[in-house]
Order: structure tokens, then C-alpha cells, then sequence
């Protein structure tokens, strides 16, 4: 929108100093100059966050050799599929009460924009022992190729659904009830995405934001935060997972000083029956996940 409206200040500009005559005063001059440093000024921003903003939404980073190896503790194994972003890799981790057969739940985790889905194996140990996990890392992290992006990421998480029912020798349709979702920061996004997509009824949330352009907002305010090309959406996922018959519950700290409890308590209040807000006193939002894990973990035991 912002951009359309550049192009037309820029046209009407082009246009006028076209139909000025051969001859004319230094003051149209000037004012021709002014009117050029103006849109450039406007422009250079704009076409600034246009090209750069991947970079300020996602943070990308390699699996290092520690990780591979508490993976490896925990008994994980990876799960390998191809999207048209390349070779993708997610992890499943199998129950630790070592019970055989497939697990009654397993939990969809999607980690924020600074994590990889190996951050995860932390915390797994402290809960429910009869749970699996998958977990999923977005196009260009961990040890996948590819560049993240909202549709990239939904993609990622459908193929990764289908590779870990291949990986369990399960039909899809199998493993659809089994299926729960844990996700925190913009995760939450890819969690409600794929919660909808798989049609899944047991979901956790921890921090999540409204949209992406209501937190461009915050960052850049208006009309910049228009320019957002990243537009994830969980007021709609969340209505549409809603409607589907989930039961979602939702952690935010109250001095979380990166995505405003206010968001959660708007995506709560809009579906009060089916939504449960937990609001943890003086938790931030990089801290969270280890400090309120065993509330966390109770609520994922619930059904």
C-alpha cells in the first residue's frame, strides 16, 4: 500500500517536471530538487525494510556438535524430507518410559525465531514420560535448507507430519489423533498453522503475538509496519483451530518485554470457551519455557 502510493507521488512528480516549460525560474528548480530528495528519503527506508526484513524477523543458525549429541542421549532420531526448499530435517524423540508401540500423544514443537528445534531436548526430560516429540525447525535452520517464510514454514511442517508417520510406519489418518502442538514465540505461529492443517484438538501455547503487523508496529509504528511481507496471522489460526473443536492454553509472563501479554489476553478473550490463559507474574519472554516448565507440562497431561 505504502509503496503503491510512493509510485504514484513519484509518476505525478515525473509527470509535472515534464510539463514545465524549456525555460524555467530557480525557484522551480529548487522546488523540482526538494520534491527528488523527498522521495528519496521516503524511498531509501522503504526499500531498506523490503530487502532486509528476512534478517529482522528470522535469526537462522546451525546445529553445532553438542546438540547432535544430547540428541543422541535422548535416544533421537532424525527425520529426513525433501520440499521444494531442499533437504529438511526434523526430530523425533521417542517416549522415555521406553513403553513399545507408537505413543498416545506426540507433541508438534516449534521454537521462537532465535532457537532451533533441538533447544527443545532441555526441557523434554521434565515432563510426562509417555509423551513423543517431533521437532520441527523452519527452512534454513538447524540442518535445513531453505529460506523461511510463512508459507515455507506451513509447507515444511505439513511434509514433516506426513515423514514422521513414514518414520513410524503409520498412515497419516493414524497418526492425525495422536498429534498435539507446543510452541512458543513466533512458533506459535507455525503451531497454529500446522494445528489447523492436522486438525489437532490439543495445543500449548507460550507467548504468542496477534499478528506480525500489529508487532511491526511496536517496532517500526505506522504506516511502516504495512511494509511487512511476513504476515502471520494467529488471530485467524487461532478462529480456525477454534472451529475445528480445539482446546488451546496459552502461557505469557507479565513482564514479557518482546511480545505484550496484551496479545494473549486479546486472543483469549476472543475465545473464551475454548482458550485458558495462564499469566505468569514477572516471567519475560526468553525465560519462560524453563521457568514455569512444570506448569507447562502439567497442562499438556490435560485432555
Amino acid at each position: 500500500m505504502i509503496v503503491r502510493y510512493l509510485q504514484s507521488w513519484i509518476s505525478e512528480a515525473a509527470a509535472l517536471s515534464t510539463c514545465l516549460p524549456v525555460s524555467v525560474t530557480p525557484a522551480l528548480m529548487s522546488l523540482r530538487r526538494i520534491l527528488r530528495v523527498i522521495f528519496l528519503l521516503l524511498l531509501i527506508p522503504v526499500l531498506l525494510l523490503l530487502g532486509c526484513q528476512s534478517r529482522l524477523i528470522y535469526y537462522p543458525q546451525p546445529n553445532h556438535e553438542g546438540l547432535h549429541k544430547t540428541l543422541a542421549k535422548q535416544k533421537g532420531q532424525p527425520v529426513e524430507y525433501q520440499t521444494p526448499q531442499g533437504r529438511q530435517v526434523a526430530f523425533y524423540i521417542p517416549p522415555r518410559s521406553g513403553a513399545p508401540g507408537t505413543p498416545d500423544t506426540i507433541w508438534l514443537c516449534f521454537a521462537g525465531n532465535g532457537s532451533l528445534a533441538l533447544h527443545w531436548l532441555s526441557l523434554l526430560r521434565e515432563w510426562d514420560p509417555s509423551f513423543g516429540y517431533l521437532l520441527v525447525d523452519y527452512p534454513g535452520y538447524g540442518d535445513c535448507q531453505g529460506k523461511p517464510s510463512p508459507a515455507t514454514i506451513r509447507e515444511s511442517s505439513k511434509a514433516a507430519v506426513t515423514a514422521l508417520a513414514a518414520h513410524l510406519k503409520l498412515t497419516p489418518q493414524d497418526l492425525q489423533p495422536r498429534l498435539a502442538v507446543l510452541a512458543h514465540s513466533i512458533g506459535c505461529a507455525a503451531g497454529l498453522m500446522a494445528a489447523e492443517d492436522q486438525q489437532v484438538k490439543r495445543i500449548v501455547l507460550v507467548a504468542p503475538f496477534t499478528t506480525m503487523t500489529e508487532m511491526g508496529r511496536r517496532v517500526l509504528g505506522w504506516p511502516l509496519c504495512y511494509l511487512n511481507i511476513h504476515r502471520f496471522d494467529n488471530r485467524k489460526h487461532l478462529a480456525a483451530v477454534v472451529k475445528q473443536g480445539a482446546k488451546v492454553v496459552i502461557f505469557h509472563g507479565t513482564a514479557d518485554e518482546i511480545i505484550p501479554v496484551s496479545m494473549s489476553r486479546e486472543l483469549a478473550a476472543a475465545h473464551p470457551e475454548s482458550v485458558t490463559l495462564h499469566e505468569e507474574l514477572g516471567q519475560d519472554h526468553n525465560f519462560i519455557l524453563g521457568n514455569c516448565s512444570t506448569r507447562i507440562g502439567e497442562a499438556m497431561m490435560k485432555r
